[in-house]
């Protein structure tokens, strides 16, 4: 690669320079958490919900974040707080791999750089304060990008294991991990020793190793119908397809919020670079292996966007490579205005989501459509409570819903409860809640049935005695409204409810 620079005591500075920087920042979003006044998302929830019946695998998702939030639990309890806990962790050993990234690649001052861009990133700043299957995905990115580069130094059982672990882990958390494998390639193409090193025995070891660590997940794969792997699948393929020249454009617009304005906007001067000179004339052969991991997601998601909605997040891989590859083209062109520019906007980013997230209710921005931008995420609390007094108050011991939100919700914040939660079934093909609570015909009676939609209609095709109880309001700082029903005398077994025919 290229000859390591910079004296043992600058990198002995720079490491704990940067090592008690993101330290620092670890304390300082544990504690905003315990402060913030923003309800956990249903998706959160649903991951806190796996947390409780730990598996292999689940409907929608491996397991590791799960498991990470059953250890959390374990050790600070079932608060909002500690449920999100692991994510500060995972980005400061994010930030640390980065760190080691970015020294082994180039120097310690491209090091320190990284760890910062890593960080302060703004989708960093943004996922570190939630449960999300994006923050194991990337810290593991981080660690098999290290373990990588150090293979193509010298070829070493030890790195070749790590590297079989991290992508292993990886895919436990997200199966947005197999784009390290088109990354393998890609550097293969574009850096002579990363092609000697497909030949090498210690890569092909650590791919047995990452198939040996992913295998639990495999293995419930394979037992119940491959069902995670269709439900990713159907994410992409079960939309209509509907060809567009914006969404692709949206999707890498958007990756200015996500990876950082700076750092994408480094990555694309740079494979414009690659792209005109096919990649001969790039300053250093680090650059190019950094671009080969970072452009599969990349590349793959635009594609996929042109045909089908595509969600910003789905290149979170590529964000570790890209912050890495910018400090090492600002450090050598010595751009510090877009290096200090750039951690100033992260850290601002990170200042106004602190202060935000602990007013959260309090917030109102008229100029927008919905005045309070948390409204997805507030009002939750106040949701589950209220339903579950309603089902308290008329001696209901089973709740449903239709909706994974409001499943996911109910279970959270009306957890530890004698009432059991239950899921409305969906469909066959890509279940939800319904593959482990599932409304069944032999659910005990009344059940309570709250749902966003008011048509009673469709539920009567199910149930011979359907009680309209009403409309509902939520007393919180953030309403929520449902309809409650209270059903009896199933007519046979529960299927999948019509489409709503009012509001």
């Amino acid at each position: 690669m290229i000859s390591l620079s910079g004296s043992a005591t600058f990198t002995s500075r720079s490491f704990w320079t940067a090592a008690v920087i993101v330290f620092m920042l670890t304390i300082i979003r544990l504690v905003a958490l315990r402060f913030s006044a923003v309800d956990l998302f249903f998706d959160e929830s649903q991951y806190w919900s796996w947390s409780r019946e730990l598996a292999l695998g689940y409907f929608s998702k491996p397991p590791l974040l799960a498991w990470l939030i059953a250890a959390a639990e374990h050790i600070c309890g079932a608060s909002e707080a500690c449920i999100r806990s692991p994510a500060p962790f995972m980005s400061l050993g994010t930030s640390l791999f980065a760190y080691a990234a970015g020294r082994a690649l180039y120097d310690a001052r491209t090091g320190f750089w990284a760890a910062m861009l890593a960080a302060f990133g703004t989708g960093s700043v943004f996922a570190a304060r939630i449960a999300s299957t994006d923050a194991p995905l990337v810290l593991f990115w981080a660690l098999a990008l290290l373990a990588y580069v150090r293979l193509l130094e010298k070829a070493d059982w030890r790195w070749a294991l790590v590297l079989g672990f991290a992508i292993g882990a990886g895919l436990l958390a997200k199966y947005a991990m197999l784009y390290f494998l088109p990354g393998l390639v890609l550097a293969a193409a574009f850096e002579e020793r990363a092609r000697a090193l497909m030949a090498r025995p210690e890569l092909w070891l650590a791919l047995a190793s990452a198939v040996i660590v992913a295998s639990p997940n495999i293995l419930w794969n394979a037992a119940n119908g491959f069902v995670a792997f269709r439900y990713a699948g159907g994410n992409v393929i079960g939309e209509p397809i509907e060809p567009s020249l914006m969404r692709p454009l949206e999707f890498l617009a958007a990756q200015f919020a996500v990876l950082g304005p700076v750092v994408f906007g480094v990555a694309i001067v740079t494979t414009i670079a690659l792209v005109r000179t096919r990649g001969a004339s790039l300053p250093l052969p680090a650059d190019r292996i950094l671009l080969a991991f970072a452009l599969p997601p990349l590349a793959i998601v635009t594609a996929t966007a042109s045909l089908v909605h595509a969600y910003a997040n789905w290149a979170a891989a590529a964000f570790v490579p890209l912050a890495v590859l910018a400090a090492a083209v600002l450090v050598r062109r010595k751009s510090s205005v877009l290096l200090w520019g750039s951690l100033a906007l992260g850290l601002a980013a990170q200042i106004a989501l602190i202060g935000a997230d602990a007013f959260a209710t309090s917030i109102h921005l008229p100029f927008l459509v919905k005045p309070n931008p948390y409204y997805r995420t507030l009002g939750w609390n106040g949701y589950g409570r209220t339903v579950g007094q309603i089902a308290r108050k008329l001696g209901i011991s089973v709740i449903a819903s239709d909706t994974r939100a409001e499943v996911a919700s109910l279970l959270y914040y009306w957890r530890d409860q004698p009432e059991q939660i239950l899921a409305w079934p969906t469909t066959e093909d890509l279940p939800g809640f319904d593959l482990t609570r599932g409304l069944t015909a032999a659910a005990p009676q009344p059940v309570l049935f709250v749902s966003q939609c008011q048509d009673a209609d469709r539920l009567e095709r199910f149930y011979a005695k359907v009680t309209r109880l009403g409309v509902f309001v939520t007393d919180d700082p953030a309403p929520r409204g449902f309809t409650a029903f209270t059903l009896e005398q199933p007519r046979g077994p529960i299927g999948p409810l019509a489409p709503c025919r009012t509001g």
